[in-house]
C-alpha cells in the first residue's frame, strides 16, 4: 500500500510541476543503427500533423485524447499513444496530463482501464500497457525525471505479473481467448529487460516465436486475432473487424509498425524474418504505398467493400513499414512511397463531424498512427534512454527522387517521322495542368531522345495526388462542370501508330504478342490505346516491373481474354489484375469492350505513373516490337504504313568535307561499339540537307564548323548531354567545349566523331 501511495503521489507531483524544456528537442534527427531511416523528411510537416491532431483529439481539460470519435470516452490506447507522441514532439506539458489520467484509472499501480467515460470497461489491454512503460522510459530521458523511470519499473512489474499467462502474451489482464499480433512489441520487452532485468529476454522469444507461427507462408500477413492452439486467424469479442472473416484489418495493420520499431532500434533477427516475408509479397501486389487496401484476408485478398477499398495511415504506414527492414534499392523506393502518402494524409481539423463529408481527413486512429508512423520511419523516434548507435544527420530533400533530374540524352523533335523508336515515330509527353504534377520532358514535346547512339522513349514524372472521391462531389461534376473538384492527375509518354491516330487492326497482321525492352521506377503501368474504348484512362492495361536500375526485355501474350488479354497469364482462367492486361476496377464492365474487339482497333500504348496519393516515376523505352505466333518480329512498317530507316551510314573522312582531328583522310569516322565497316543501329537520319564543302575543324578547345549555310548543328557529348545546337544561318560556328575528349557533331544529315586532345 505504502508504495502504490508513493507512486500515486509522484504521479501527483510530477503533473503540478511546469513543463521543462527536453534533452532531445524535436526533431531529433537521428539515425537508426539497423534499417532504413528516411533521409528526407521534411519535419515541418510533421510538426503540422501534430498539431492538426492535437487540435482534433486533445482536450486539455480532462487530459483526454477522445477515441473513437466521440467526446464522452477514451481508450487507454489513445492514452499510451499520446503519451509515446508527446516524448518525441518534446510537449510535457500535454505528456503529464495524459500521464496524470492513465494514473487516475489504473488500479492497483497497473495498466489503466481499457475504456473510461460514458461507456467505461474494466481490465487493462496490453499494447496500451507496453507502451504506457515504454513513454514513461523515454520521458526519463527526454525531461531528465527519475520518476517517470520509477514509475516504468513499477508498471513493467505488474505487466509481467498480469499480462502474460506462463509463455503467452494476454490480450489484457482481465482475458486471454486468443493471440494479438499487434501486441507483439519486441522493442518493447528488449528495453525492459535492460531497464527491469527479470525474465523479459525470454519473454521476447516466446512471443516471437508465436507471432512468426501466425503469419502466413505466401504473404506474411497476420490475422487480428490468431488461435493459441493452431495458430491460424480467428476471431473474439475484441475483434474491431466484426463484419468481416477474420484477417488482416485494422489491429494487424500495427504489427509491422512493431517489427520494424524493433529491428530499427536492435536488428532483432525475429522481426526482419517478418518484416522480410511481407515485403516480398508487399512491394509487387500493391507497387507503391497509396496501392496498400485497407483490409486483406491473409492469403493476399484484398477486402474490396466500400468500407474498406480507400487508402489510409493505418495500412500504407503499417505495412509500408515492413520494408524499413530490407536494404534493397526497391524497398528504399517503396519507403519513399510509404513516406508520400503518410505525408498526403492529415487528420481532420475538429473531431466533431470527422470523416462524414464536411470535415474532410483522417479519424483518430488512422491519424494517431500516421504519427508514431512518421515519427519512426523519419528518425524521430530514437531510443532516448539508450542512445547507443544512433547517428545525427540533417535531411536532405534532394535525396527524394524527382522529376528535375530531366532526362539524358539529346531530345528530339516532335513529329519527326525519321526519328524512332523501334520503328515507331509518333510519340508524345503528357500531363495535367492542375499544378502539382511536374515531368520532364514537358507535355506537348517529343519524349525521344539519342543518347549513346540510339533512340529511347523517356519520362521522368512526379503525379499529384488524387482527390477523395464523394458522391457530393460527383454530383457537382455533373451539374457544375466548371465547379468539379474531381479533377485526376496524369503524366505519362504515348505512342500512336498513325499520325491520324485511328486504329490498326493487329489481328489480320497476325499479332500474338507484345515485347518490350524497359526500364522502370515505380508505377509505371503500359495500356493499349483504342477506339473502342470511349472514356480516357478506361483502356486495358498492365503495370510494368520495376526493372532495378536496368533494361529487361518483357513479352506480353495479346490473346484477347475478357476485357483485355492473358498478358502474363498462363490462360484466362488463371488472369488476375496483376498478371494480365485488363481494365482497372472501376471501369463499367457494362460498356467495356472486350478484347478481340480492342485488337482490331489498336492506336498504340501509352505509359503512365499511377499513384493515389502522388509519387514519383520514371519510364525508358529502348524498343517495342510486335510479333507473330512464333514470336518473328513483325516489320513495323505494316504497322504504321511508313517506313523508317534505321540507320545512319557511317562515311569516311576527307580533304573536301568532314576533318576530324585524330582519325586520318583515309579511315572512316568511328562512333563507339561500331565497327568502321558498319551503321549505326537505332539512329535515323535527321532531316537537313548539308552543303558539300561544310567542314568540321578543331582550334584548341573549340569545334569550328564552316561552310554550311541554313543547315542545322548538335554538338553532344558521348554521354548524350548537349553542348550547343541551333542553325547555322551565316554558315559558320565556334562551339567551346568544356572538356578533353570524344564529341558527336551532327550537321544536317551527317553525324561525325570529333577528339579533342
Amino acid at each position: 500500500m505504502n508504495n502504490i501511495f508513493k507512486i500515486a503521489l509522484g504521479a501527483t507531483l510530477l503533473s503540478s510541476v511546469a513543463a521543462t524544456a527536453g534533452k532531445y528537442p524535436f526533431p531529433q534527427n537521428m539515425k537508426s543503427p539497423n534499417g532504413y531511416t528516411v533521409p528526407f523528411a521534411d519535419t515541418d510537416m510533421i510538426k503540422s500533423h501534430y498539431n492538426t491532431w492535437k487540435g482534433a483529439w486533445y482536450d486539455a481539460s480532462k487530459g483526454w485524447i477522445y477515441a473513437p470519435e466521440g467526446t464522452c470516452s477514451t481508450v487507454s490506447e489513445a492514452i499510451a499513444y499520446g503519451m509515446l507522441i508527446t516524448v518525441y514532439m518534446d510537449d510535457e506539458t500535454m505528456f503529464k496530463k495524459l500521464y496524470s489520467t492513465w494514473t487516475e484509472n489504473a488500479p492497483a499501480n497497473g495498466g489503466m482501464h481499457w475504456r473510461i467515460g460514458c461507456s467505461g470497461g474494466t481490465g487493462s489491454a496490453t499494447d496500451s500497457d507496453i507502451d504506457a512503460a515504454m513513454a514513461l522510459i523515454q520521458a526519463s530521458a527526454q525531461w531528465s525525471n527519475t520518476q517517470y523511470l520509477t514509475d516504468a519499473k513499477a508498471l513493467i512489474s505488474w505487466i509481467e505479473q498480469n499480462d502474460f499467462n506462463g509463455t503467452q502474451l494476454k490480450p489484457g489482464s482481465n482475458w486471454n481467448d486468443a493471440f494479438n499480433p499487434s501486441y507483439a512489441g519486441l522493442a518493447n520487452f528488449k528495453l525492459f529487460e535492460k531497464v527491469s532485468g527479470g525474465n523479459w529476454s525470454t519473454h521476447r522469444s516466446d512471443v516471437a516465436k508465436d507471432l512468426l507461427a501466425c503469419q502466413n507462408s505466401k504473404t506474411g500477413l497476420v490475422a487480428d486475432w490468431c488461435s493459441w492452439g493452431s495458430h491460424q486467424p480467428t476471431k473474439t469479442s475484441a475483434s474491431v473487424a466484426q463484419s468481416e472473416d477474420a484477417g488482416f484489418f485494422d489491429d494487424a495493420a500495427r504489427t509491422p509498425w512493431r517489427t520494424a520499431w524493433a529491428y530499427y532500434w536492435y536488428g532483432d533477427s525475429d522481426a526482419l524474418t517478418f518484416n522480410k516475408k511481407i515485403a516480398t509479397w508487399l512491394i509487387p501486389a500493391t507497387k507503391t504505398a497509396s496501392g496498400i487496401n485497407s483490409g486483406y484476408y491473409v492469403n493476399g485478398e484484398a477486402e474490396m467493400s466500400v468500407k474498406r477499398n480507400f487508402v489510409s495511415s493505418t495500412f500504407s504506414g503499417g505495412l509500408g513499414l515492413a520494408t524499413s527492414s530490407l536494404e534493397t534499392q526497391e524497398a528504399k523506393n517503396y519507403m519513399e512511397t510509404v513516406y508520400k502518402t503518410l505525408a498526403a494524409l492529415t487528420s481532420c481539423a475538429t473531431g466533431s463531424g470527422c470523416g462524414e463529408g464536411t470535415v474532410p481527413g483522417e479519424k483518430y486512429y488512422p491519424s494517431t498512427l500516421n504519427l508514431l508512423y512518421l515519427l519512426l520511419m523519419t528518425g524521430n523516434m530514437p531510443n532516448l534512454y539508450d542512445p547507443t548507435g544512433f547517428t545525427k544527420f540533417t535531411p536532405d530533400p534532394s535525396l527524394m527522387r524527382s522529376s528535375d533530374s530531366g532526362v539524358e540524352g539529346v531530345q528530339q523533335k516532335r513529329g519527326d517521322s525519321t526519328v524512332a523508336v523501334s520503328g515507331f515515330w509518333n510519340w508524345g509527353a503528357y500531363h495535367d495542368k492542375y499544378g502539382s504534377t511536374k515531368m520532364s520532358p514537358d507535355s506537348g514535346s517529343s519524349p525521344i531522345f539519342l543518347r549513346d547512339g540510339a533512340y529511347y522513349a523517356d519520362a521522368v514524372m512526379e503525379i499529384g495526388p488524387e482527390p477523395t472521391w464523394t458522391q457530393e462531389k460527383a454530383n457537382v461534376c455533373k451539374q457544375t462542370p466548371a465547379k468539379c473538384e474531381l479533377l485526376y492527375p496524369s503524366a505519362g509518354i504515348a505512342m500512336s501508330f498513325l499520325k491520324s491516330e485511328k486504329g490498326v487492326d493487329l489481328s489480320t497482321l497476325g499479332v500474338k504478342y507484345l515485347k518490350l525492352n524497359v526500364k522502370s521506377e515505380g508505377p509505371i503501368r503500359v495500356a493499349i490505346l483504342n477506339e473502342e474504348t470511349a472514356e480516357a484512362g478506361a483502356e486495358p492495361g498492365i503495370y510494368v516491373d520495376e526493372t532495378s536500375g536496368s533494361y529487361k526485355e518483357i513479352t506480353y501474350d495479346l490473346t484477347p481474354c475478357d476485357y483485355g488479354f492473358l498478358g502474363k497469364a498462363a490462360n484466362c482462367g488463371a488472369a488476375t489484375d496483376d498478371n494480365s492486361i485488363t481494365i482497372l476496377s472501376w471501369v463499367n464492365t457494362n460498356t467495356a469492350p472486350t478484347g478481340s474487339d480492342i485488337l482490331k482497333s489498336v492506336k498504340g500504348l501509352k505509359f503512365e505513373v499511377k499513384d493515389a496519393k502522388g509519387g514519383y516515376g520514371a519510364i525508358s523505352v529502348k524498343s517495342v516490337e510486335f510479333l507473330d505466333a512464333s514470336k518473328q518480329v513483325i516489320d513495323p512498317s505494316k504497322i504504321t504504313g511508313l517506313k523508317i530507316d534505321n540507320t545512319v551510314p557511317v562515311t569516311p573522312a576527307s580533304s573536301s568535307s568532314t576533318v576530324v582531328p585524330g582519325v586520318s583522310s583515309s579511315s572512316t569516322t568511328v562512333i563507339p561499339g561500331v565497327s568502321s565497316s558498319s551503321t549505326v543501329p537505332g539512329l535515323a537520319i535527321i532531316a537537313g540537307a548539308i552543303s558539300s564543302n561544310a567542314k568540321i575543324s578543331v582550334a584548341g578547345q573549340q569545334i569550328q564548323v564552316t561552310a554550311a549555310n541554313n543547315t542545322e548543328f548538335a554538338v553532344f557529348s558521348m554521354t548524350g548531354k548537349v553542348i550547343a545546337n541551333g542553325k547555322l544561318a551565316f554558315g559558320n560556328a565556334s562551339i567551346t567545349v568544356p572538356n578533353k575528349g570524344v564529341y558527336m557533331v551532327r550537321v544536317g544529315s551527317k553525324i561525325s566523331k570529333v577528339t579533342i586532345k
